[in-house]
């Protein structure tokens, strides 16, 4: 093999850990053609190899061993808290094959066994098959998170967390271009770690599915709904003030509160919790903010079946930007932009006498230029 073809596939890392050198020349004599060989004499020394190796790929260790034996060992990699460690395949080389050792190595997190008296084709085999069989468990963890994180709907039959996300930043982008607002509902399940016990757990499951549907059904099209997590749901909410979003999470709270669930013949009561956050209200401009937001107003005081919003908001006294106005009064808000119109106007009247100029329009616009009256 060149030495380019080497560089570009290395040779997988295995680490020998046995306190006979006679052993681990042996092992290493077996897998040195296939596998980059280290060793380390004793539990102690393979334990901070082991850290210090990101690369290692799978360990063969002794079970009686100076320092630290096999079994501690096993406690302290299956015990790391570190991904890489916690899945790394381990193979427990030892003399004594009865079953009563092999039950406490597997207790311990060992993945095979091999004797010190093991030919050279089953030990490479044993190792193999372990290398790839930790790889394809990496590759499948790995596809299931990235899924996870593109999926735009989960199990519920809701959006997904990632949806919600993106939805919600989307929204907070047009917002903000657009002068308007976005609200977010967050919905928790009351008692649902009592439902969860009574109902089960795949009863359960399908009950959120159920709830879904019926949230769903009283939304907007431009409206998003998503399954957080457990018996979490959101929905954001584009364009929606706050006094829109109580209409809303007050019909959102009696879908769930009208849901019909049946169990045992018998008619299982599911109440929610909604609690809202506004964009303006709460000056967030991330979709984390506003999630944290909701969190923190659903959280802030204990009670079942209600809906929480956010008394106040900023000052609608004030006159609104001319994106606002008409917006205000696509959503049917005329008496809202009534009181404005004066200032409105006078905004306006650069425009219109451009207007009037270039398309002669022949329009007497005296009296708008005059100072509206103050309150």
């Amino acid at each position: 093999m060149t030495q380019a073809a080497t560089e570009l596939a290395p040779l997988p890392t295995i680490l020998i850990i046995d306190d006979s050198r006679i052993v681990r020349a042996t092992v290493k004599k077996h897998l040195s053609e296939h596998y980059t060989v280290l060793e380390e004499a004793d539990g102690e020394a393979g334990w901070r190899r082991l850290q210090n190796e990101p690369d290692v790929q799978l360990v063969v260790s002794d079970l009686t061993m100076p320092e630290l034996d096999g079994m501690g060992l096993l406690a302290r990699i299956r015990g790391s808290g570190e991904g890489r460690l916690m899945q790394l395949p381990v193979i427990i080389i030892s003399g004594e094959e009865d079953e009563e050792t092999k039950r406490r190595c597997v207790e311990c997190g060992a993945n095979d066994f091999i004797t010190k008296s093991t030919d050279r084709s089953e030990m490479l085999a044993r190792v193999n098959a372990n290398i790839q069989h930790a790889q394809t468990q990496k590759a499948l963890e790995t596809a299931r998170s990235q899924q996870a994180e593109t999926a735009t709907t989960d199990h519920t039959g809701a959006g997904s967390h990632h949806l919600l996300t993106m939805q919600t930043e989307q929204s907070l982008a047009f917002a903000h271009r657009h002068h308007s607002e976005v609200t977010l509902l967050l919905i928790e399940i009351d008692r649902f770690g009592q439902l969860q016990d009574k109902l089960g757990t795949r009863l359960a499951e399908q009950m959120l599915g159920l709830l879904a549907k019926h949230l769903g059904a009283k939304l907007r099209r431009e409206d998003t709904l998503a399954h957080v997590e457990g018996p979490q749901f959101a929905v954001v909410s584009p364009g929606t003030t706050l006094t829109e979003a109580r209409i809303l999470g007050e019909r959102l709270r009696l879908a769930i509160a009208g849901a019909r669930v049946h169990f045992r013949e018998e008619l299982v009561q599911v109440t929610a919790s909604i609690a809202a956050a506004n964009s303006i209200h709460d000056a967030q401009t991330s979709a984390s903010g506003l999630f944290a937001a909701a969190t923190d107003r659903l959280y802030a005081e204990a009670g079942q079946n209600r809906v929480v919003i956010p008394e106040g908001g900023p000052d609608r006294n004030a006159v609104p930007l001319l994106a606002e106005a008409v917006l205000m009064l696509h959503k049917g808000m005329t008496d809202e932009v009534k009181p404005h119109l004066p200032a409105l106007m006078k905004n306006l009247l650069p425009l219109l006498k451009l207007a009037n100029g270039e398309m002669g329009l022949g329009w007497d616009i005296a009296a708008l230029e005059q100072e509206p009256d103050q309150p």
